[in-house]
């Protein structure tokens, strides 16, 4: 028996699952899938989603209320916007049992963690959480436990949370396939900001910037890869995002000033015309992002490398993950770097080991595909 699990065999007996969209309904059909509760009780505001989710294995039984859900539950997830939240957890906190876990998935920390102390009785405990995973998909319709697959998870638990808690809740992500990290909430937000949220203003900002333009018939014609995925997060649930930014405010303000600061820096460079100091500048950029490995040094076990070349066909990526997981490659990641409309593109693959890594080299000379390691 894992350490943490319960009599059962299971992790936790009974599961509350508040909230059936993407992100929910991924962690419910992971869950479940991979039996590590024995029920999952759901509630959704969406009566159809909620169906849907029974439909798709999301959740056991649908409950009439958030207090019906999570009594006699163990585990509390809160899939919910994040301004809806806390006050979601006043409404269930009488119906809470004692030693219960209640945790979120709000893409903010800060708030939530500083709202939520004292809330709670001393035999019930609070861990912020954000699955830093997500689609252009919205809803149960685009729930996939793939999601979670070495997906970043983020945990925040209180100062007072016993370890063995904290411990038993990071085990059962990892058997979801995620990769839980614990932070501090403020230093979460800061990042986030700039690695997260200000991205998707930018997409929708560069989106717009080009939304009035004179020729739109000939924009969509010319926008191709590039703006494609620069804009990609742009298709992103609207009302979702509008909370996130609202939640993150403050941080997310330092960063666009930040971002302003770059883009006048480089408008100053063009107005001067001034050749080296523009190409300096992308050589910066350049360097800076070819560093980012897939995971952080230091904090997550770094992921070796391989740069597939690749054309442009039905089921390419497919055919390719096919071949190495038919040789007994398991591909820890996968991220297209750049694929042209007509030409093809190229596909970075992340193993979780060198030897992995090495043998995916091989097969991939012998099958003919233009590969090499970073």
């Amino acid at each position: 028996m894992l350490a943490g699990s319960s009599d059962s065999g299971f992790f936790y007996n009974q599961v509350a699952l508040i909230g059936t969209g993407l992100i929910g309904g991924s962690i419910g059909i992971a869950l479940r899938e991979r039996r590590l509760v024995k029920k999952i009780t759901g509630f959704d505001q969406n009566l159809q989603a909620l169906e849907e989710a029974m439909k798709r294995g999301a959740i056991d039984r649908a409950a009439s209320s958030p207090a019906e859900a999570v009594q006699e539950s163990d585990l509390v997830i809160l899939a919910v916007p994040v301004l809806n939240t806390l006050e979601l957890l006043k409404g269930i906190l009488p119906f809470l049992k004692q030693d219960a876990v209640v945790t979120d998935v709000g893409s903010t920390k800060a708030s939530i963690m500083k709202e939520t102390a004292g809330l709670f009785p001393e035999a019930v405990h609070f861990i912020g959480g954000h699955p830093m995973a997500g689609s252009e998909e919205s809803g149960i319709t685009g729930a996939d436990p793939a999601l979670l697959e070495n997906a970043i998870y983020v945990l925040t638990p209180n100062p007072d949370c016993p370890q063995i808690i904290v411990d038993k809740l990071k085990q059962v992500l990892k058997e979801t396939g995620a990769e839980p990290l614990i932070l501090d909430p403020e230093e979460h937000d800061r990042v986030v900001a700039s690695v997260s949220h200000l991205p998707y203003v930018v997409a929708a900002a560069l989106t717009s910037s080009v939304a009035g333009a004179e020729n739109m018939e000939l924009v969509r014609t010319l926008a191709a890869g590039g703006f494609r995925d620069s804009t990609r997060i742009a298709l992103s649930n609207p009302d979702l995002w509008r909370g996130i930014c609202l939640s993150n405010r403050e941080e997310l303000g330092k960063a666009l000033s930040s971002f302003q600061d770059s883009l006048e820096r480089i408008q100053r460079k063009l107005a001067d015309c001034d050749q080296d100091a523009i190409e300096e500048f992308f050589r910066e950029a350049r360097d800076y992002r070819s560093n980012i490995p897939y995971r952080g040094r230091g904090i997550l076990p770094e992921l070796y490398e391989v740069i597939v070349l690749i054309k442009d066909t039905p089921g390419a990526i497919g055919h390719l993950a096919t071949l190495l997981g038919e040789s007994g490659i398991n591909i820890d990641a996968i991220e297209i770097l750049h694929v042209r409309e007509l030409a093809g593109g190229s596909i970075r693959l992340g193993f979780r080991n060198i030897e992995q890594k090495q043998k995916a080299l091989k097969v991939l000379d012998e099958k003919g595909y233009s590969s090499y390691s970073k």
